[in-house]
């Protein structure tokens, strides 16, 4: 694991800035489509389970792809977290999903008495829409959701603040955590989930930020989160079969 210069400038100071700002412009519509539209769209057939997250992920894809399509706006080399993953981030990826998992699950157990309970029945796999149905279902929650949210608040957010800063590598993972934080606490409704949502995501959004600066790349940080998210199949919690478990989607 190598640890960048704190000293050596990473990125234009001005380009840091304006991808910072269009990052808040997305993150701010983000927040007020969450608000105006709390039950997403309504999609008929096996693409459903999509509905509660396209208006949401809507804006931060659109910042992303704003920042990759204008050739000023790209992220140079060297920068503070790269869009790059190696083998190696599969191992630090796994470990901190891994640990991760187990803190909020304790947060859990603390706060509801227990790891929640999975409620409802298991979806039928009788028909093909029924098995796309869970396919697309899994794979919003084990994949789309970490490449886009990563991608977002550490590939974009984070190594803007640090270009902008000319540093404050833990100030930027700590802001950019507290942001990941807030747009999934927009959902909580008991004052138990709050906490529990509040801090189980300000926890990942610190354990993948950090990931991300000492490694120089984001690829460990997606890998965290998708070990974090799928790991609460196993213990039967998964949003297919209706569970109520942290799931940072």
């Amino acid at each position: 694991m190598t640890i960048p210069d704190e000293t050596t400038p990473r990125d234009d100071q001005e380009t840091a800035r304006t991808r910072l700002v269009i990052a808040t412009i997305g993150f701010v519509a983000t927040v007020v489509i969450a608000l105006g539209f709390p039950g997403g769209v309504r999609i008929v057939g096996p693409f459903s389970p999509l509905g509660g997250y396209l208006l949401v992920w809507l804006p931060l894809v659109v910042a992303l792809l704003i920042v990759l399509l204008v050739p000023s706006l790209r992220p140079t080399v060297p920068m503070a977290v790269r869009w790059t993953i190696r083998p190696i981030d599969l191992l630090w990826g796994a470990a901190a999903g891994l640990l991760l998992r187990i803190v909020v699950s304790s947060l859990e157990v603390l706060s509801y008495g227990g790891l929640p309970a999975t409620a409802g029945n298991a979806v039928p796999l009788a028909t093909a829409d029924e098995v796309v149905y869970v396919v697309v279902a899994l794979l919003s929650v084990i994949l789309i959701a970490p490449v886009i949210e990563e991608t977002f608040f550490r590939g974009l957010v984070l190594p803007s603040i640090i270009g902008m800063l000319r540093g404050g590598r833990w100030i930027a993972v700590a802001i950019s955590a507290s942001l990941f934080a807030i747009l999934h606490l927009l959902a909580v409704t008991t004052a138990a989930q709050a906490v529990v949502v509040g801090v189980g995501t300000l926890l990942v959004g610190l354990g993948t930020g950090s990931l991300a600066v000492l490694t120089g790349r984001l690829g460990p940080a997606i890998v965290a989160h998708v070990v974090f998210n799928a790991s609460i199949l196993a213990l039967g919690l998964s949003a297919v079969t209706g569970g109520t478990g942290v799931v940072i989607e």
